[in-house]
């Protein structure tokens, strides 16, 4: 589906779902025709208020919706059941939008998605069914429900945040009741179906992220391993871009004189000029990643430019071909990890400086291949970054490098921020 068609579409039905849910609304409350014209408005307001935040700075939040056709979706069964919430107990399937969006790392989107469905159950349930107290209690725990989804860092996390979202939703339960025990006894089916309601939006937001979360990651994963015809797609410099160059401290002076345009390794790389661009983009990427740190810019950048200058001499293994090269110009140590731990399939970085220097070949080598291959329109830069921490994390592949959840997420946001520049 062409971007333009696809954005068409959503609008169609997006639109349509607003309405049909005001109808279910007017429909089953027996509404007037009045009444009914004032749902209709209410919901084409917020349509237009939701699109119009959506398609704002050339489509921002737009592109960083991953499975879009999903989404809707979802937003479309929620809206139909907002409607029919003004009227019966329909337990909180309403949120599944919030399963689709929880994972993401964007906070605009979720606020977005957050406060659509709010004001929808507002103006198409609450406003009906006068019941301040549900009201209340469905904003907690929709706001719940962002918030530990936004928070998980493992699958191996999800049942504790299912447990936790479950006791809050007793709790909010009982709250409602006023703590009368005759009360909770003749509601507690209610409480059955929104425990229910609950544990499916949860799953669903689980099975999400697996296969969201990781689309595009494994391929990731192997990545240094891939033939040069995947690099092949990995464009010349543009002239207006000069090297950013580490700021030569004098504990890094030494280091930086491997990145000298004079240095042999330096004059033999260019003169494999895929391998060269591709050494020299993720040196500069490596080098910005680790200043973002305030660990070794030196080491992430040298470690960047030579991760993968075992091609030259050993096509088949680069891997082999880096330790020899490493003796052979008698590279430090923490160099040589640098190099020889960027490629988990051999050894997982033991070093903030050999995980930048990973996860820009990673993420830079990925994006090339999609581009390659006609498929890097489909997948925002926020959710390949994404993927790939997230395969990384899964994988244990970051598990020695001594990077704090902080520093993960400064990462994060710098290379969606600037991994995709040039």
């Amino acid at each position: 589906m062409e971007r333009i068609n696809e954005k068409r579409l959503f609008s169609i039905v997006m639109y349509l779902s607003l309405i049909l849910g005001a109808l279910i609304c007017a429909g089953i409350n027996r509404m007037t025709i009045a009444g009914m014209l004032v749902q209709v408005c209410y919901s084409l307001i917020i349509g237009v208020v939701f699109m119009t935040l959506l398609h704002a700075r050339e489509d921002m939040l737009w592109a960083q919706i991953p499975e879009k056709l999903v989404y809707l979706f979802s937003f479309s069964v929620s809206l139909c059941l907002i409607g029919a919430a003004s009227r019966y107990h329909i337990g909180l399937f309403w949120l599944l939008p919030l399963a689709v969006v929880g994972y993401l790392e964007s906070v605009e989107i979720k606020a977005v998605t957050f406060g659509v469905l709010m004001l929808d159950y507002l103006c198409n349930a609450a406003l009906v069914h006068k019941d301040i107290n549900l009201l209340v209690g469905y904003f907690i725990m929709a706001a719940a429900i962002v918030m530990i989804l936004s928070m998980l860092r493992d699958r191996k996390e999800m049942p504790y945040a299912g447990v936790i979202l479950v006791a809050l939703c007793i709790a909010l339960f009982v709250i409602r009741c006023g703590f009368q025990s005759s009360e909770i006894f003749q509601q507690r089916y209610f409480l059955i179906l929104e425990i229910s309601s609950l544990v499916f939006v949860a799953v669903f937001s689980g099975i999400l992220q697996i296969v969201c979360g990781t689309a595009g990651a494994d391929s990731a994963s192997d990545v240094p391993e891939m033939s040069p015809d995947v690099e092949a797609g990995i464009g010349p410099e543009p002239e207006e871009n000069k090297r950013q160059e580490p700021e030569a401290s004098v504990e890094s002076f030494d280091m930086m004189a491997y990145l000298q345009d004079d240095y042999p390794l330096i004059l033999q790389l260019k003169e494999e000029d895929t391998l060269y661009q591709h050494s020299y983009e993720i040196s500069r990427l490596s080098g910005l990643a680790a200043r973002e740190l305030g660990c070794n810019e030196a080491l992430a950048a040298v470690g960047g430019m030579f991760h993968e200058a075992g091609r030259m001499i050993s096509p088949d293994n680069y891997m082999e071909g880096n330790a020899v090269l490493a003796e052979q110009y008698g590279f430090p140590e923490d160099l040589a990890a640098v190099i020889r731990q960027h490629n988990t399939g051999s050894e997982i970085p033991k070093s903030p400086e050999a995980a930048v220097v990973m996860l820009s070949d990673c993420i830079v080598s990925t994006s090339e291949y999609l581009r390659k291959n006609g498929k890097r329109g489909a997948i925002s830069d926020d959710q390949l970054v994404m993927s790939i921490f997230t395969n990384r994390i899964n994988k244990g592949g970051l598990d020695e490098a001594g990077l704090t959840d902080a520093q993960l997420d400064t990462l994060k946001a710098f290379y969606v921020a600037h991994a995709f520049e040039i």
